[in-house]
Order: C-alpha cells, then sequence, then structure tokens
C-alpha cells in the first residue's frame, strides 16, 4: 500500500503508526504517533510540498527534551518510509490542543481528522 493510502486510512480509523523519517540531519530510528492531516502545502516562495501533521507520542526525536511526548509535528511526506498502521493500538482522541482542524494551511487538505 502507498504511503498516502496508508495515512489516510490511519487518519479514518484513527489508529496510531509507527514509521521512520528519512530527513538528512534528523535522529534516524523508529517513531509513533498519531496522523492528524494530511495536506499540499505551498511556502511563501511558492515551493509546494506534501505534509502530514502527526502528534508524536513515541521513539526517536531531536527535540524530546525540549518538548516532551506527545508533541504535534510536521513532516514532510516524501521523507517517511516503514509506515505501519498499529490495528492493535485503541483508537486515538481525535483532537491535540495545537491541532486545528480550520487553519489556513489546510486549504488544500487531501485528508484529515
Amino acid at each position: 500500500m502507498a504511503i498516502l493510502d496508508l495515512l489516510i486510512e490511519a487518519i479514518q480509523t484513527r489508529k496510531p503508526i509507527s514509521f521512520e523519517y528519512n530527513k538528512p540531519n534528523k535522529t534516524p530510528g523508529q517513531r509513533i504517533g498519531n496522523t492528524h492531516a494530511v495536506f499540499i502545502l505551498t511556502s511563501k516562495a511558492g515551493q509546494i510540498s506534501t505534509k502530514v501533521h502527526i502528534v508524536q507520542t513515541a521513539g526517536v526525536s531531536d527535540t524530546v527534551h525540549e518538548k516532551p511526548f506527545p508533541d504535534f509535528r510536521m513532516f514532510n511526506i516524501e521523507d517517511l518510509s516503514n509506515i505501519v498502521i498499529l490495528e492493535a493500538h485503541p483508537c486515538f482522541e481525535p483532537y491535540h490542543e495545537k491541532y486545528n482542524p480550520h487553519w489556513e494551511g489546510y486549504k488544500d487538505v487531501i485528508e484529515k481528522i
């Protein structure tokens, strides 16, 4: 199943995922979190990219000491790999305090809670 399809399914079922984030200068390893939105973001410079908002709940992080889990984070979808929907885990609560379903950045949303 494609990465985008897995993220959409995780949002629709509200199941946590495990994944790896393979961006240069980021700590490698497994992360776990709750996917809240997948969207197309256009930067002020006009660069277009596909992003995902995930409430990270466990795993490796560059900022866990500054911002303990859970923390609302944005990832580049093209840097995600090894995504697994954690079917045996309970459904997560649909909203994190930093999640705003009406955020202007979701104007080109693919899927969101």
